[in-house]
């Protein structure tokens, strides 16, 4: 099973040899160990011995479950934190017991905030997946199709506002200027190209101060504005909240006038026309899934969930998150937002994905009945 941890626990090793004999025997011996990326969901073996030294042990498993010698496994158990044993199988012994070489042992730092539940099938699942067909991202100037196509619309509509616009995604071969729109998240507004004054001033905070902030000798700038009969200049980052909550910049407005001059007010114009370009790439870039996808394992901080779906498959290990409707049995839909910890992909291709429940809808008492209804899940199933 290949698996994607996009978080690891902070764990202390234990190097010492009487505390990890202290562990095994006094906390893990006749016990049952969970096993970590199995095919079958829940998988377990049970600890029967352990070795004077510490460094082997004997686990017995069910009918279902084989390992082969060399084999790397993982086993854990949860006892208020997380233990972690690292092991390599080092014989058969025949009826599903095996030898295994301890080759570390590990404790979390600190305790789980909530124990994870194992949820009885049919008892809880998700719906109405809502994320991204694709990550947007700029690092190496790969933007969806969709960013392109809106640039493009928005350019051919405001084409004639001014003597020159241009709307585009960033390029490696950018000028300075917008390469440095890109890094800041900043306007550049030089209201008058020949004005010295407006090349070592700004509006607010929010804009780039020429002579400050771009190391292109400004005067070079006016001689080619001067030569370009160019008054007036405007260049805005459009900025995109991506799945993380990270303002990125995906591309740029430039606007030239030599006829008016550019003020704060069509800077605040034109910074509220990058909202509704925006907006329209995120919906077109959004896709709903319904289906029913069931939570395998649920606790107050996050749930476990089984993804069959064929485009899912393809898009969910390339995102941070998405939003979904909980279902509990009997009970009216949750939404929520779940950031990715985990993945795991089986011999099908079926994802176990690991989710820590990042937000709630802005109902009133979502979250508080999200708690309610796992606590209720735990008290059943502890009967």
């Amino acid at each position: 099973m290949e698996t994607i941890e996009r978080t690891r626990r902070s764990l202390d090793v234990f190097s010492d040899k009487d505390k990890k004999l202290h562990v095994l025997t006094k906390f893990l011996l006749n016990q049952e160990l969970n096993i970590k990326d199995t095919e079958s969901y829940g998988d377990v073996c049970y600890l029967k011995k352990v070795a004077g030294d510490g460094t082997k042990i004997l686990v017995g498993t069910r009918p279902t479950t084989t390992f082969h010698v060399g084999q790397k496994l993982v086993l854990y158990k949860i006892l208020g934190r997380y233990l972690h044993l690292d092991c390599t199988v080092e014989q058969d012994k025949g009826d599903n017991q095996y030898i295994l070489v301890l080759d570390k042992i590990a404790i979390a730092k600190k305790d789980r905030e909530s124990s994870r539940l194992s949820v009885p099938p049919g008892s809880v699942w998700i719906t109405n997946i809502i994320s991204s067909k694709a990550k947007i991202e700029t690092d190496m100037f790969l933007v969806p199709t969709a960013v392109k196509v809106s640039f493009e619309d928005y350019e051919n509509k405001l084409h004639g506002t001014c003597d020159f616009i241009k709307i585009s995604t960033f390029a490696s071969d950018d000028p300075e200027k917008i390469r440095r729109v890109k890094l800041t998240k900043k306007t550049l507004l030089i209201e008058d190209t020949q004005n010295k004054e407006s090349y070592e001033t700004a509006p607010t905070e929010d804009f780039l101060v020429y002579s400050e902030e771009i190391d292109s000798d400004f005067q070079q700038e006016m001689n080619q504005f001067r030569n370009q009969k160019v008054i007036s200049e405007l260049i805005l980052p459009v900025l995109y909240l991506n799945d993380d909550d990270e303002s990125i910049p995906i591309g740029y407005i430039q606007m030239q006038s030599k006829s008016e001059k550019f003020d704060l007010v069509k800077a605040m114009e034109t910074k509220t026309l990058t909202f509704e370009m925006v907006d329209r790439i995120r919906h077109s870039n959004l896709v709903k899934v319904e289906g029913k996808y069931p939570v395998l394992d649920i606790s107050e901080g996050g749930i476990k969930v089984k993804i069959d779906h064929p485009d899912l498959l393809q898009s969910l290990p390339k995102l941070s998150g998405f939003h979904f409707d909980i279902f509990f049995k009997m009970q009216s839909p949750l939404t929520a937002f779940g950031m990715i910890k985990s993945i795991q992909k089986d011999q099908e291709g079926f994802l176990t994905v690991g989710l820590s429940l990042a937000g709630h809808s802005s109902r009133q008492g979502e979250k508080k009945r999200f708690l309610e209804n796992v606590e209720i899940l735990r008290k059943q199933i502890g009967k």
